[in-house]
């Protein structure tokens, strides 16, 4: 198994996976790892690891001595290969049914979704203490959106004493809003966002969409914060306040535990499939 590239959670990935398989790290020569060892020479694997994929084609190696694009994987795998990463890419996909690999999108998995979520939650929590010069407690938190990242960030925040709104667009999302105890604000509303986004001391998007473009950002205030959870930034541009871009929170701030789950989502998806092959 090849651990190919990524950020320091794929070596802590690779360590777990190194109690099951044999896991070889491939792209990490300048880490100064010891106890793992390295692939080298002409060596091909039946089982790849690929890290979390940003908008690139190219398999990021920042501990390696370049970057990989990903035709080069045709020289690290046999056919029939099994092939994991996170936020597959059409390349990728194409390129894994040319050469008979079979691929995962790890990220896709329910149990590390989860995980992520709280790793994301509480990351977010760390930036609001770090970043602003209010206390969080008895600020007023507006979270946008309220499925899994949103809900974990509003029970992080009210339970560090803020004054929590959420704000969502489907009437169940409003409904659980309420009944946790949180102001719900509806997305749709203009003017119920509008006056939650003035009264926000920090603001958290966890909607991968432009919920605040069209000028809606104008209603909030200079003084806040807003911290940027999503995949797609929640404005256009011009917004009063402070925008902290903070993507992929849980390879920066918990790379052990981000390492761990994602070894464990693979781990889970080969149990599946040797158990879909008759133990193979």
């Amino acid at each position: 198994m090849f651990i190919i590239g990524g950020d320091r959670r794929m070596i802590f990935a690779a360590a777990k996976l190194a109690e099951r398989y044999n896991a070889v790290l491939y792209g990490f020569e300048n880490a100064g790892i010891t106890g793992l060892p390295r692939a080298g020479g002409k060596t091909r694997s039946d089982c790849a690891v690929l890290p979390v994929f940003a908008g690139t084609e190219d398999i990021v190696c920042p501990y390696g001595d370049g970057d990989l694009h990903i035709e080069e994987l045709c020289g690290l795998l046999r056919p029939g290969a099994v092939v994991f990463a996170g936020k597959v890419f059409p390349r990728l996909s194409t390129l894994c049914s040319e050469n008979g690999w079979e691929l995962y999108d790890y990220l896709e998995r329910e149990e590390l979704a989860v995980m992520n979520a709280v790793l994301t939650a509480e990351a977010a929590a760390a930036l609001a203490v770090n970043e602003t010069e209010r206390s969080v407690f008895g600020a007023e938190v507006l979270v946008l959106g309220f499925g899994r990242i949103g809900r974990l960030a509003a029970r992080y925040f009210a339970a560090l004493g803020a004054r929590v709104t959420a704000a969502a667009r489907k009437p169940g999302d409003l409904a659980r809003i309420r009944v946790c105890g949180y102001t719900p604000a509806d997305i749709r509303d203009g003017e119920a966002l509008a006056g939650a986004l003035a009264a926000a001391d920090i603001i958290l998007n966890t909607v991968p969409a432009p919920v605040l473009a069209g000028g809606k950002a104008a209603a909030g205030r200079s003084d806040a914060v807003l911290i940027e959870l999503a995949s797609v930034p929640c404005t256009d541009g011009g917004a009063p306040f402070r925008v902290i871009r903070a993507g992929g929170l849980p390879g920066k701030t918990a790379p052990v535990t981000a390492g761990y789950i994602i070894a464990e989502a693979v781990e889970n998806i080969l149990d599946e499939r040797s158990g879909k092959n008759g133990g193979a």
